[in-house]
């Protein structure tokens, strides 16, 4: 006999590069509501307005209602701008909310590595201003990019910070900092009907920031070296515009002291390396691309720092898996947690076996989905759901984000039979099951998707 239990996943459309997801559960008169971050990529009136008008339809939604559980997973723009632009209709709303081990004042390894992160974000502004006013509003892409997940707008505060900081004082209930290996029952519902598994980010600092465990706990070494190494780029990019000699200088090529012996060259060979239409030639200033990197590698520790939760609907053991943005080290994590009394036989990958909604990591990019556990999901009621925007700047841009990865993006459609939904399209390419009824295998399941364009949401139901 089936279970009177249902899950409904509302995936808003936030019109960008954005997370809004509404989780309702249902057992007869019970009902609890989890929204699974609110963000979108910009800060523009637009974007602004758009997130203002789903957190409105939400609280329509509720009719009077608070919401069970809201979830911060990470400290990125497109997750948790929302709760800074919609604050006050958020305010009086919330029972409880969930974030990381990572945001807890209380831990204190948490707070060294926040500090370290905050370090690394702010050196990384000044080093973008300072380039761009050496070499133009287009000096780093990279940077410019990855500084956009941090809602940087010129001297503007980082949104997505004070999102979090909103979060811990916005419920009516003290937030709960949650840690891999926790298991409990899922608030609002009748004990043992919705599980709650916490699977990441992980507590080994190794994991955080790359994809080899290692037998190092102490204190990540590798985020406090850049921020160390991003405070001497600054300063040789402010002494490349003041024209002064410094020792932090010295760690870069084409120092103010090579500068100088120029003056002793030949001149004939200096007018040819000073030619203009050779200029793709000269080196003098690829050491500040060291910029992009540093970049990049504090966007991979904000989104291995996700917050990843599985909901089990016990009864059937379906299972709805929310990853964030992990990256490959947070999954990694996954083999080696420790449950906390976890019932008998039970594994990690039980639940991914028994997954039947899949919220794709990071809009579907090539790095935020591993290989080894998407190939142990395989449940035969699977469907996948990717937030992400064909429309976005930077996707459109040239040489822009490859979202959703192609091959990713081939191997979902056939793990799914078909059964994937886009924010932006609904149903992804071969995924309508009108246009591709031979493929497509949406009338195998109990319910099928629905879509509001007036309200901006796609939803699915699960059947518990």
């Amino acid at each position: 006999m089936a279970s009177n239990i249902t899950a409904n996943v509302r995936m808003y459309q936030v019109g960008e590069l954005g997370d809004c997801f509404l989780l309702s559960f249902t057992d007869g008169s019970k009902v609890s509501d989890v929204l699974v971050d609110c963000g979108s990529f910009r800060n523009s009136s637009a974007s602004k307005n758009r997130l203002q008008q789903i957190v409105t339809h939400i609280n329509t939604s509720l009719n009077g209602k608070k919401l069970d559980v809201v979830i911060g997973t990470h400290q990125h723009n497109d997750h948790v701008s929302g709760f800074v632009h919609c604050e006050q209709l958020f305010a009086g709303n919330i029972d409880e909310v969930w974030l990381s081990w990572l945001d807890n004042p209380k831990d204190s390894f948490a707070r060294r590595i926040k500090s370290d992160q905050k370090n690394l974000v702010e050196q990384l502004k000044a080093i973008n201003t300072k380039l761009t006013a050496l070499k133009g509003a287009s000096a780093s892409g990279v940077v410019n990019d990855v500084l956009g997940f941090y809602g940087v707008d010129g001297n503007a505060p980082e949104i997505p910070a004070k999102g979090i900081e909103i979060l811990k004082t916005i419920g009516s209930k003290p937030p709960r900092f949650l840690s891999p290996g926790q298991i409990f029952d899922l608030p609002g519902m009748p004990g043992n009907t919705v599980k709650v598994y916490v699977l990441g980010p992980p507590r080994k600092q190794a994991l955080l920031f790359d994809k080899d465990p290692t037998k190092d706990e102490t204190f990540d070494k590798n985020l406090a070296m850049a921020g160390n190494f991003a405070g001497k780029l600054l300063s040789a990019v402010d002494n490349m515009a003041t024209k002064k000699e410094s020792r932090e200088e010295e760690y870069f090529p084409f120092n103010w002291s090579y500068k100088k012996k120029e003056d002793q060259a030949d001149k004939d060979i200096l007018d040819l390396y000073h030619k203009r239409k050779d200029a793709w030639r000269k080196i003098d200033q690829d050491w500040l691309e060291q910029a992009d990197r540093l970049a990049l590698y504090l966007d991979s520790y904000t989104n291995n720092s996700s917050l990843v939760l599985a909901f089990e609907l016990v009864e059937s053991g379906k299972v709805l898996l929310f990853v964030g943005d992990a990256q490959t080290g947070n999954w990694n994590s996954w083999e080696t947690i420790k449950w906390e009394n976890p019932r008998a036989g039970f594994s990690t990958k039980d639940l991914l076996e028994n997954t039947v909604v899949y919220k794709v990591g990071h809009h579907a990019s090539h790095n935020a989905t591993l290989v080894s556990a998407f190939n142990a999901m395989g449940h035969d009621e699977m469907i996948a759901m990717i937030p992400v925007d064909r429309t976005d700047p930077n996707i459109t841009k040239k040489n822009g984000w490859k979202m959703p990865a192609k091959n990713l993006y081939d191997h979902l459609k056939t793990k799914t039979k078909f059964r994937v939904l886009r924010m932006d399209d609904g149903y992804a390419d071969g995924c309508d099951p009108v246009k591709n009824k031979d493929k497509s295998k949406w009338k195998d399941l109990p319910f099928k998707p629905k879509f509001d364009k007036k309200n901006n949401f796609i939803e699915y139901k699960v059947q518990g």
